[in-house]
């Protein structure tokens, strides 16, 4: 898959959600925990029905708890971005360059800070999304344990948002590692702007610039 290299500084969620008409970017929301627990177990040995479970779980939350406050909706939501998504990867391929030269401390808390940021995302966005904003348009055959999986965000009236997800294979189950939305990679804008903090800065400026980041989602 192409990965863009542009450095824009909206992240894609933002983008997308604000093509769509969404209030804040995209991605939160999640199912209460009585209604998680009355749901079948999420199917995870295709990379189609990851995808398909990450917008079911948006979906239900939306509509079932349509006044959830945030810290309700993180809570609820963190249990399927961990399962739908390979955080930790994500976290440790933005920082590639630097990577190794990271003791185990500042990884766990790098990763700490990067997972939190990550669900809080999720949380704090798509908090009107219904059956009919997500639709699944194909996927590629899985080929060296990676598999693509081409979705849209539907706007009645207005040309459809495409979201392609990059998904990988993790403990036998089909991981999220990235998403483009409109042609913009999250991951390459990920990389691009920890590297402009990382370039005059050390590990703990980046972790407080992540935390930073989460903190006006939890304001918003």
């Amino acid at each position: 898959m192409k990965v863009p290299s542009s450095e824009r500084s909206i992240a894609w969620i933002e983008r997308a959600a604000a093509l769509v008409g969404i209030a804040g970017a995209v991605l939160a929301l999640s199912l209460a925990r009585g209604a998680l627990a009355a749901e079948p177990p999420v199917a995870t040995d295709t990379p189609a029905a990851t995808i398909d479970s990450l917008h079911r779980g948006l979906v239900a939350l939306s509509s079932e708890q349509p006044n959830a406050d945030l810290a309700e909706r993180y809570r609820v939501l963190e249990p399927l971005i961990e399962k739908t998504h390979d955080l930790p990867y994500i976290a440790e391929f933005a920082l590639r360059r630097q990577w190794p030269a990271l003791g185990e401390a500042d990884r766990a808390r790098f990763v700490a800070a990067f997972e939190k940021l990550s669900v809080m995302t999720y949380a704090s966005r798509f908090k009107k999304v219904g059956a009919d904003t997500f639709k699944r348009n194909g996927e590629n055959a899985p080929e060296s344990g990676r598999a693509q999986v081409q979705t849209a965000i539907v706007r009645p009236g207005e040309a459809d948002i495409p979201l392609e997800y990059l998904l990988q294979q993790k403990d036998g189950a089909w991981r999220i590692i990235n998403i483009v939305a409109d042609g913009v990679s999250d991951l390459a804008l990920k990389r691009a702007e920890y590297q402009r903090v990382l370039a005059t800065g050390t590990i703990d400026d980046l972790i407080r610039y992540v935390d930073e980041q989460t903190s006006r989602l939890e304001q918003k």
